[in-house]
C-alpha cells in the first residue's frame, strides 16, 4: 500500500504560511505528527523548524538525549534553550511603556538612571512606577502558574539593576527553570519551594508559552524528535548513545504527545512538530497502534492516498514525488 507524501520544503512553506504567520501568531496552538523516512528530508525539517517564523522562539527536543516520556524533562530541555534574561528585559521595557516612560533605543539593556534623565523625571519615582507596572504584568496574570510568576518577577527585578535581586539569585532562578541541582536554601531565597517535577511541569509549560507572548514574541516552535523510540534493542554497552526506551516508556511518550494535542485549546502560541519514523505509524507492538488514545487522534482521518493533506494531524514527509509504502 502506498501513501502520498509532501516534500519537507513544501511543508515548511505551508506551515509558515498557514500556521505561524497567522493562527499561531495570534495565540493559537497546533501539534503535528510528521512521518519522515528520508534522511535528507529529516535534515531539511530540522533546519527549517529551527528558523521558522522570525518572531518565534525555537527549541528542539530529541528522545535520544532527553527522556521524552517525562514532561518535566521536556520542559527542562526547552527551558535550557531560551534566553530568560533577554525575555525578562523585554518585559521590563514593556512595563516602562505601560508606566509612560518608554526606554529610548532598541537594546536589551535597561538603565533606569539614563531613562530617568531622558524623560526628565526623578530616578527613584521612575523605579517605583516601573516596579508597580512589572507587578501588574506578572503577578496579576492568573494564567501563569504561581511558581512561574515568582520566578519571572525575580528575573524582571534583577533587570532593573536596583539590587532587589542579585546576579547570583538570577542564576538560581534560571538554574531552577533548567532543572539544575540547587540548594533548598538558595531556592527559598528567591521564593521557590519545589524543583521542576512531573506535577508542576505541565502548568509551567503552559506558562512558558504565554510568557513568550508577554515578552513580545509570537510563540514557540518546538520540534520533538521521537526517532529513538523505534529502537527495540539497546546496543552493547560500549556502543550506547543517549537514552533507549522500553515499551512502557514508549507508551508514556505517546501519552505526552496526546496531552499536548488535547491541551491546544488552552495553550498560546505553540507549534509542535513531532517527528517519527514510518515504522512507528503502523507497528502494532511499539508504534501508534499500540496506544489507542493517540492513534485515534492522528491516524483515523479521512485522507486521499494519492494526495497528501498538509492540514492533517499526521503528515507523511518525503522527497518531491515520493510515496511512502
Amino acid at each position: 500500500m502506498t501513501v502520498a507524501t509532501i516534500a519537507a520544503h513544501d511543508y515548511l512553506e505551508f506551515v509558515e504560511r498557514e500556521y505561524l504567520t497567522d493562527y499561531i501568531a495570534r495565540g493559537g496552538a497546533a501539534v503535528k505528527l510528521l512521518s519522515v523516512g528520508d534522511d535528507a528530508e529529516r535534515l531539511r525539517l530540522s533546519h527549517g523548524f529551527a528558523t521558522a517564523g522570525d518572531s518565534f522562539e525555537h527549541a528542539a527536543v530529541d528522545a535520544a538525549t532527553t527522556r521524552v516520556h517525562l514532561i518535566d524533562q521536556v520542559f527542562i530541555a526547552i527551558a535550557a534553550q531560551l534566553d530568560w534574561v533577554a525575555l525578562a528585559g523585554a518585559v521590563v521595557r514593556a512595563a516602562l511603556e505601560r508606566a509612560a516612560f518608554p526606554a529610548p533605543g532598541d537594546g536589551d539593556r535597561v538603565d533606569l538612571a539614563a531613562i530617568a534623565r531622558h524623560h526628565d523625571v526623578d530616578a527613584a519615582e521612575l523605579y517605583r512606577s516601573v516596579r508597580r507596572a512589572i507587578e501588574q504584568i506578572v503577578l496579576r496574570d492568573t494564567e501563569l502558574s504561581h511558581e512561574f510568576r515568582v520566578a519571572m518577577l525575580r528575573l524582571c527585578q534583577e533587570r532593573l539593576g536596583r539590587g532587589d535581586v542579585s546576579a547570583t539569585e538570577r542564576e538560581t532562578v534560571i538554574g531552577w527553570l533548567r532543572g539544575e541541582r540547587l540548594a533548598a536554601a538558595d531556592l527559598r531565597g528567591v521564593g521557590l519551594r519545589t524543583k521542576v517535577n512531573r506535577y508542576n511541569a505541565r502548568p509551567l509549560l503552559l506558562s512558558m508559552t504565554r510568557w513568550l507572548r508577554i515578552a513580545g514574541r509570537s510563540g514557540l516552535v518546538l520540534r520533538l524528535d521521537l526517532d529513538r523510540l523505534a529502537v527495540t534493542r539497546r546496543p552493547p554497552v560500549g556502543l550506547r548513545d543517549g537514552f533507549y526506551y522500553s515499551k512502557p516508556a514508549t507508551l508514556d511518550a505517546y501519552e505526552l504527545v496526546r496531552q499536548l494535542i488535547d491541551a491546544t485549546d488552552e495553550t498560546e502560541g505553540l507549534f509542535v512538530a513531532v517527528q517519527l519514523p514510518p515504522p512507528l505509524v503502523s507497528d502494532e507492538a511499539r508504534g501508534l497502534p499500540a496506544y489507542t488514545a493517540l492513534r485515534m487522534r492522528v491516524v483515523d482521518e479521512v485522507r486521499d492516498r494519492r494526495r497528501a493533506n498538509p492540514y492533517a494531524t499526521l503528515v507523511r514527509i518525503g522527497a518531491r514525488g515520493q510515496e511512502e509504502r
